[in-house]
């Protein structure tokens, strides 16, 4: 493979290196030396390629074998690998440690979580450290169904809550973990940028099969590209207008799909964790929600007054990867598990 040859030929270039070191000093320098601005810009030529053959490889090797991160876009190699080590799926292709059932177990209750990356566990290795699973083994009685994938949107959602309801899946309590950014599917602009990313033209040789050189690009990608890293602030803009009427609409069907095949829908909506640290300048599309739910009679758990305590480092994956970590997934379980009981309870006690 060109990656193992390109592996083969950073671990030969010290070495290489070295013998050109070595064999200046010993052997070419004592008959130059007389000419001092060729030997003094030769050696510290050779010791700079040196020194930089050697960063090179062990970069190379690290990130390749040692470095076991995420980052928020799938942009690198890492985290392709990162999928192949710890992205276990059941037999409905859903990531979690059971298979799920479209019957529920007699005298059992169901749980149903539909979301994104956040309900998968994106960046989180062990999945039992994610809230749905968490929640599992706070509650074994209940059933506990991780109906996500990364990349899903509200568009999607909406497509699964309708595919299942009328394909004999039966529902009983479904929670809608809603992403503010669960709206960009029908931002054009962010489409456009999503466009550039994963179309970009094919990488070099050089990027396409090291992971040190493909880590570094996708930083500078990133970097290069304004609207990564003004995405969020982008996400607000589908909160006013003509979108926000369409996403409205789209949320309410959810609500009626779930609804008229024999479920109740739960939300519950977690804020853009990265940008807890100060004054949250999502707190207005937080607000929006909760009156659009609750002008339906949904019940919704705002996770902000959860998080916006916190900061950022004390939540997120990485500073590359803003999805919650373990803290944030646990924290998330907790509140969950008490607004799904509370409600569970309440039907419970409306049957008798």
């Amino acid at each position: 493979m060109e990656e193992n040859l390109l592996l083969f030929l950073f671990a030969a270039a010290p070495v290489l290196l070295l013998a050109l070191v070595a064999l200046f000093f010993l052997r070419l320098l004592p008959r130059i030396r007389h000419r001092r601005v060729l030997s003094l810009v030769t050696g510290n030529l050779l010791v700079t390629l040196l020194l930089l053959s050697l960063v090179v490889f062990l970069g190379e090797f690290y990130v390749r074998y040692r470095y076991d991160a995420t980052d928020s876009f799938g942009l690198t190699r890492t985290t392709a690998d990162w999928f192949e080590r710890h992205w276990q799926t059941n037999s409905d292709g859903f990531r979690d440690s059971q298979d799920y059932y479209p019957q529920i177990a007699p005298g059992h209750r169901r749980i149903s979580l539909i979301g994104d990356s956040f309900t998968a566990g994106h960046g989180v290795p062990d999945v039992e450290d994610r809230f749905a699973n968490r929640l599992r083994a706070a509650h074994p009685d209940l059933e506990v169904h991780a109906l996500a994938r990364p990349g899903w949107d509200t568009g999607t959602h909406l497509d699964v809550v309708q595919f299942l309801g009328n394909s004999g899946y039966e529902w009983d309590l479904v929670v809608l973990v809603y992403c503010l950014n669960d709206i960009s599917d029908i931002i054009p602009e962010w489409q456009r940028v999503l466009h550039r990313i994963y179309k970009a033209p094919k990488p070099g040789f050089l990027v396409r099969n090291s992971y040190l050189f493909n880590l570094l690009d996708a930083r500078l990608r990133a970097a290069r590209e304004p609207q990564i890293s003004d995405y969020y602030s982008m996400v607000r803009t589908g909160y006013e207008g003509r979108q926000w009427d369409v996403q409205q609409q789209r949320l309410a069907m959810i609500e009626q799909s779930v609804r008229e095949t024999g479920g109740r829908l739960l939300v519950v909506t977690f804020p853009f964790l990265h940008a807890l640290d100060g004054d949250y300048e999502y707190a207005d599309v937080h607000e929006q929600l909760n009156r659009f739910w609750k002008s339906r009679d949904v019940p919704h758990l705002d996770l902000l007054q959860t998080f916006e305590s916190m900061t950022a480092d004390e939540l997120i994956v990485s500073r590359y990867d803003v999805h919650p970590n373990e803290r944030a997934h646990a924290l998330a379980a907790e509140a969950i598990g008490e607004f799904v009981m509370r409600h569970l309870n309440a039907s419970e006690s409306a049957k008798q």
